[in-house]
């Protein structure tokens, strides 16, 4: 298949993706469907710039693979790198390039990987950070219309992808609880070190309604203080208390 949009192609790429068994062969049916050259799916819980636990699929060559792991480029990786800094897509050549991944991405040329790519960052309600990535051989304009044609799909793909990824891992049985944005604010403002009252006047809102806030975060993360429901929220990534930032 070539790498040429035609009408009903998200339709069907929703359709072969839902029904995929596992990410692998989700991701193997959106390179068929849209006729790139591969698609990189990676899931990583993050605070900041700290990349942990790894969760990824891919459909690059296995030689190319075993390359990327026996030398470690994903720390010389710029795309892994600003992928999971940024928060919106981007085209790779908006990447600046360090000297450092010069050698990198001549040996990925080598194996065959395409010069052109474009990935989506996802960022889930329990802040598991995910980055998608196709790569292709298509260069220049005509790169150029083919992402401006199939974006906006992408996106809701990678979501679909990445909602895949989660019960892959964790089944029916997401240890993330539903937190509500208001509850997440609270919590986050507690690890602060701010009292009810404080909160209240941060978020303008009352000192009851902030306590009802924070009891109801409380018991949906099964803690018995609000310390400990603090800091098990830090622990799923719900919030990242880091001095000069907010939720």
């Amino acid at each position: 298949m070539s790498e040429k949009t035609d009408d009903g192609r998200y339709e069907r790429a929703f359709r072969e993706i839902e029904s995929a068994p596992d990410v692998q062969e989700a991701i193997q049916r959106l390179q068929e469907v849209y006729g790139v050259t591969y698609v990189t799916y990676h899931l990583a819980q993050t605070i900041g710039r700290t990349v942990d636990a790894p969760f990824v699929r891919t459909t690059y060559p296995p030689p190319w693979v075993s390359q990327y792991l026996l030398r470690g480029y994903v720390h010389v990786d710029p795309i892994v790198g600003e992928g999971f800094a940024r928060r919106l897509p981007f085209d790779w050549r908006e990447i600046e390039i360090s000297p450092t991944a010069h050698a990198f991405l001549a040996d990925a040329a080598a194996h065959g990987l395409g010069g052109s790519g474009y990935s989506i960052p996802i960022t889930d309600r329990a802040k598991r950070r995910a980055l998608l990535s196709i790569n292709s051989n298509l260069t220049d304009q005509p790169w150029d219309r083919f992402v401006a044609d199939n974006r906006i799909a992408w996106a809701e793909l990678a979501h679909i992808i990445h909602r895949k990824a989660v019960f892959e891992l964790y089944g029916e049985h997401d240890p993330v609880p539903s937190v509500s944005p208001r509850e997440i604010e609270c919590l986050y403002w507690t690890a602060l070190g701010k009292d009810q009252k404080d909160i209240a006047l941060v978020l303008h809102l009352s000192e009851h309604t902030v306590r009802d806030y924070l009891k109801s975060a409380r018991l949906k993360l099964g803690c018995a203080t609000l310390s400990a429901a603090a800091t098990r929220a830090i622990h799923l990534r719900l919030i990242d208390p880091w001095p000069g930032k907010s939720p």
